[in-house]
């Protein structure tokens, strides 16, 4: 099944910060590629209501104040659209009240891409990722993308290439699946390579006993397998319609993963993997790799 088909709104949060640019400049790219909408949403906290200057005719209304708002959000999609060559992307603002990654998340609900920015105006400023990026990327019901905006993220993307390389980390379950699927989509999409790595350690030599217990080449055997496993599991009905480079590296993941992701358009991780705790959305690797990542990271929820 195609991840994408029927998501073309790419709802993306804005905040004033220069993360939120970046996020946005991000969706309108990808919202072209899908020829879907970009809806900017910018969320209110309820304890911190809007500041209103009384201009001498009396304060302005909550509609004239929100109207006012989404003018400006609409002035500053069209200069950033402008800049990236998107001018004919729909842009659709919208003013949202409450906590807000929680408005974010219903925003997106289950069918859209919701894109943030990893750092927003938040109270923590040497923080690489934000708690509003880090909790939609925990919670939210459909697949998000954290776009960095910092010395460590490249500068130059690119997009409807033949160049274009979308990674996706692979380890036999159903989240790994879901994000290989979605993977292929966005390779499709830009026409680029789908780059799909399963990464393995040496565990049993390492902590678990002698080395002869278990020889390294049949954990090398057994990473093949899961790879193959997954491939097979993300296509069944029919062989992927593009280009795909598959390999097995040996490390620990978060390391593997953001190492390939140099210079990639996009790196995708389910939401869980096989390690972790169950309640939990958003596995230790997934967070790591939104942490420590040279380009946007995709999150992909496992389909209930």
């Amino acid at each position: 099944m195609d991840e994408t088909a029927t998501t073309t709104d790419v709802v993306v949060g804005l905040d004033g910060s220069a993360g939120a640019r970046t996020a946005l400049a991000w969706a309108l790219q990808e919202a072209r590629l899908r020829g879907g909408v970009v809806r900017p949403v910018t969320v209110w906290p309820e304890d911190r209501p809007p500041h209103v200057h009384d201009a001498g005719i009396g304060p302005p209304s909550a509609a004239d104040v929100e109207g006012d708002v989404r003018s400006r959000m609409g002035s500053e999609a069209a200069e950033v659209a402008a800049a990236a060559g998107c001018e004919d992307v729909p842009v659709h603002p919208e003013v949202r009240h409450g906590q807000p990654a929680q408005q974010l998340i219903d925003a997106a609900g289950t069918d859209g891409l919701l894109v943030v920015g990893s750092r927003g105006r938040g109270p923590v400023r040497g923080a690489v990722l934000g708690s509003v990026s880090q909790q939609c990327a925990q919670y939210a019901s459909g697949p998000v993308v954290v776009v960095r905006d910092d010395d460590a993220a490249p500068r130059a993307v690119l997009w409807q290439e033949p160049a274009s390389r979308v990674v996706v980390g692979v380890d036999g379950s159903a989240g790994s699946v879901a994000a290989l699927r979605f993977a292929e989509a966005e390779a499709r999409l830009r026409g680029g390579e789908l780059h799909v790595v399963h990464a393995w350690t040496d565990t049993v030599s390492g902590y678990g006993g002698p080395p002869w217990e278990r020889p390294v080449t049949t954990l090398r055997e057994q990473a093949d397998a899961v790879l193959r496993q997954s491939m097979q599991s993300a296509w069944r009905d029919a062989a992927p319609d593009v280009q795909v480079r598959a390999e097995t590296v040996e490390g620990v993941e978060w390391d593997v993963l953001t190492e390939v992701a140099e210079a990639a358009d996009l790196l995708v991780v389910g939401s869980r993997g096989r390690t972790g705790w169950s309640s939990l959305l958003l596995g230790s690797v997934g967070l790591r790799c939104l942490t420590f990542s040279p380009c946007p990271v995709a999150v992909v929820r496992t389909p209930r």
